[in-house]
Order: structure tokens, then C-alpha cells, then sequence
């Protein structure tokens, strides 16, 4: 088998929960391996969604993933470097926010600034 990852994965073999959009409540699964860009996942059944969040220890540690491929009830999965909103994006024109790693940026009309506020 050809090795394509990036990173090299850590096995762990920790209990975990999935959350996804519109169903409410957590899903148990287990982390096979991880590391900084992504995870192996297992699950009692077949995972449909395309993004979820992979949760530990009651929501202290929070991923937000991508399903990259899935093979029966194994899944492999990236993380998303920006936060997500689980409902359908506004249009009323108001300001959006933009989540970085290293600062806030604040959308006013088509221009980005910083809001060293945050």
C-alpha cells in the first residue's frame, strides 16, 4: 500500500462523538489514529455526511471534519481550519465573521479589517 499522507498518524484508540448538522445529540465512534491534519475513524454503522464534529472528553476538544474517503464503517477524515455554521448562511447583508488562526478578521461590505478587539 502506497502511503499518501502528509503527516505520519498516531494510533490512539480513543472513544469519541460525532455531531452532526441537523440531528440532534451525539454519536459514539471510536479515533483509531490521528494526527494535526486529519483521522481514522470507525463507527458502529455507515457515516452519510459529508462534514461533522469529532468531539472528546464532553466537547473540550473540538474538530471540525471532512469525510476524504470511506470504506464500509471506516472513515478517513480532514480537519477544516474555520469554523462552520451548521445552519444556512445569512443574507441579510450583516457583517461576517471570519475565523483565522492567528486573529479575527471583521467583514464590513467588501472590505476585511482587523479587529484587534477580540
Amino acid at each position: 500500500m502506497i502511503e499518501r499522507r502528509a503527516m505520519k498518524r498516531i494510533t490512539i484508540n480513543r472513544a469519541a462523538r460525532l455531531s452532526f448538522g441537523e440531528i440532534h445529540g451525539t454519536h459514539p465512534c471510536m479515533v483509531r489514529d490521528i494526527n494535526a491534519l486529519g483521522a481514522r475513524i470507525s463507527t458502529p454503522y455507515y457515516i452519510f455526511a459529508d462534514e461533522f464534529v469529532l468531539s472528546f472528553d464532553g466537547h473540550s476538544g473540538i474538530f471540525y471534519c471532512r469525510v476524504v474517503w470511506r470504506k464500509g464503517t471506516l472513515c478517513g477524515v480532514s480537519f477544516l481550519l474555520r469554523r462552520r455554521s451548521p445552519k444556512p448562511a445569512n443574507d441579510s447583508g450583516a457583517p461576517a465573521d471570519v475565523v483565522r488562526l492567528d486573529r479575527r478578521l471583521v467583514c464590513r461590505g467588501a472590505v476585511f479589517s482587523s479587529d484587534v478587539s477580540a
